[in-house]
């Protein structure tokens, strides 16, 4: 563009803004500097430091105009980078002045209040339509902007956002505009400062301005894509500038979104909510396997050296419900379904609050974890713990189910402890946490055993040796499950609402036990008569007389201690 057209461009821009800025300062004046009545008290105060700062902002845009679009700038070498700059300022002056119109608004204002804020808005548009370069005028709003709807209940955190932006003006707006809606809003002054933050922290959300002193937005938005945050921290945009090619080149480096100022609060609203949702849907992928907390973590910040494949020690937990064949062809799909889903939605739940990571269901069956991927020193025992919760939930669940059921909803639970390769053990196309190895087979072994010794929950002598002295347990005896050569001692835990010579009892089973499998077959009878006339019921205690019955029989030929468990 010649020198002469870019004089007359801005001479004509001139022409038109200073009339519009003349007009804006002339509705300002006439608002006063008080708070009008009808505003309530509790929000005078706050009311009148907006009067005040419109009464300052309205004639700094009428004097900047000026030096924006004055002939300086049309005999700058640069042209379009002086020219940019100077939109990008003007829009950034309009913006304090919308933003800080549209708050005033959102308060409880007198009719006459209103009208002349709209004729302010209206004025305004007129303003940024001629800064933009455009000749269509935009049409004055009807109604003052709404609060923007809450995205989270009262007294939670609909998230935590980190607003970059050099300007104190329009990070105080965006602040008011995002705290009523239930966001926790950190600064930043500039973009080295951004990045810093970033990195020592998690946000849900950035919003980032573009014109930043020591590193611009651009700069900001390339060290994310690099650092791999823009994967999984949304940023969108908000600036002063307009023109296409910036919000193309903020996109292509992986901005979620751009807004050019002056903000419009719904719209702000309508973005922010939609990056956080897509956030939320990543979580909740996350969340099929983990605790809330860990999963908004990984779905935050992954770190590949928790997802990645490797050795750990854990403990597993099967749950099996028992008779389920029979009772789901009784009920049929859709009562079954209903009735499976609020069983295992109870058990999950157990598994959850005691940190447990849901590997999978299987039908009728769960699988559960603990101790990866975050570290568990106390993994066996929070294993086992679940599995108590839940045995302890079954009366709940019965007295809901029993009507729909007509039978006791019962289970077997097998917990075992040792070595796995930990990892994602699913596929490109399905995420699927879990472990892998003997010590996942074994657990699934256990839980099958506790059909053949009439209990319905058993531990491995792996998991039992690393529980605190407080879980009273009984060793029920040596087995060899299908598959795995090495013996395994089973142990039983003392169950929820146990009789109260329970560890008295389990004391003299153990006895019998070590007499047994000493070969001392008649002692060992003699015990164990004493433990049964006590507890008839007792599964274990059965077993284990039916074998030293057997025993006897065959006068101890081909004896062994370890039980060849007849089945998974």
């Amino acid at each position: 563009m010649s020198l002469a057209a870019s004089q007359n461009s801005l001479q004509i821009l001139r022409g038109e803004l200073i009339p519009a800025a003349d007009r804006l300062c002339h509705l300002v004046e006439k608002l006063g500097m008080d708070a009008p009545d009808g505003v309530p008290e509790a929000d005078a105060e706050q009311f009148s430091r907006d009067l005040k700062k419109l009464h300052n902002e309205a004639p700094a845009f009428r004097s900047g105009i000026a030096q924006w679009f004055g002939e300086d700038v049309s005999t700058d070498s640069r042209f379009s980078a002086a020219l940019r700059k100077s939109r990008h300022d003007a829009r950034n002056q309009l913006n304090h002045l919308f933003g800080t119109i549209q708050l005033m608004q959102m308060f409880p204002c007198p009719p006459e209040f209103l009208d002349r804020s709209r004729e302010i808005v209206g004025v305004l548009e007129s303003c940024l339509a001629l800064v933009s370069g455009t000749a269509a005028i935009a049409e004055e709003s009807e109604e003052p902007p709404e609060a923007s709807h809450l995205p989270c209940e009262p007294g939670e955190s609909a998230g935590i956002i980190l607003v970059a932006d050099d300007d104190p003006e329009n990070r105080e707006i965006l602040d008011r505009l995002l705290q009523p809606c239930g966001f926790e809003v950190q600064f930043a002054e500039n973009g080295r400062i951004a990045i810093e933050k970033i990195e020592a922290n998690d946000f849900d959300a950035v919003l980032l301005d573009i014109e930043m002193p020591e590193m611009d937005g651009f700069q900001v938005l390339e060290s994310l894509r690099e650092s791999g945050h823009l994967r999984y921290t949304p940023v969108i945009v908000v600036t002063g500038l307009q023109e296409e090619q910036d919000a193309v080149r903020c996109i292509e480096i992986g901005a979620e979104d751009f807004l050019s100022r002056p903000i419009r609060p719904a719209l702000l609203m309508a973005r922010l909510n939609a990056s956080l949702e897509k956030k939320r849907l990543r979580e909740k992928v996350f969340e099929q396997h983990f605790t809330p907390e860990l999963a908004r973590e990984l779905a935050r910040n992954p770190d590949p050296m928790k997802m990645q494949a490797r050795q750990a020690e854990v403990s597993v937990l099967f749950c099996d419900i028992r008779g389920f064949s029979s009772i789901s062809e009784r009920l049929g799909p859709s009562q079954t379904i209903d009735w499976l889903g609020g069983v295992m939605g109870e058990f999950s739940t157990r598994v959850i609050e005691l940190g447990g990571v849901l590997v999978d269901y299987t039908g009728d069956e769960l699988m559960a974890m603990w101790g990866a991927p975050n570290v568990q020193p106390n993994h066996a025992e929070l294993a086992c713990r679940a599995a108590m919760e839940i045995r302890k939930s079954l009366d709940d669940l019965n007295e809901k189910w029993r009507p729909v059921v007509d039978a006791e909803t019962e289970v077997g639970i097998g917990v075992n402890t040792g070595e796995a390769l930990v990892g994602n053990v699913g596929t490109h196309r399905k995420f699927k946490y879990g472990p892998l190895g003997t010590v996942v087979n074994l657990a699934s072994r256990v839980q099958g055993a506790t059909k053949y010794l009439r209990t319905p929950m058993l531990v491995t002598g792996y998991t039992a040796a690393q529980l605190p002295l407080s879980f009273s347990r009984r060793r029920l005896c040596q087995v060899r499950v299908q598959n795995i050569q090495a013996p395994v001692h089973l142990y039983e835990l003392e169950p929820p609402g146990a009789r109260p010579d329970w560890a008295e009892l389990a004391k003299r089973y153990q006895d019998s036990l070590e007499e047994f499998e000493s070969g001392n077959f008649r002692k060992a009878s003699s015990i164990l008569s004493d433990v049964l006339l006590e507890s008839p019921d007792d599964g274990p205690g059965l077993q284990l007389m039916a074998r030293i019955v057997e025993s006897m029989l065959n006068d101890g030929e081909e004896f062994s201690p370890v039980w060849e468990l007849p089945g998974k």
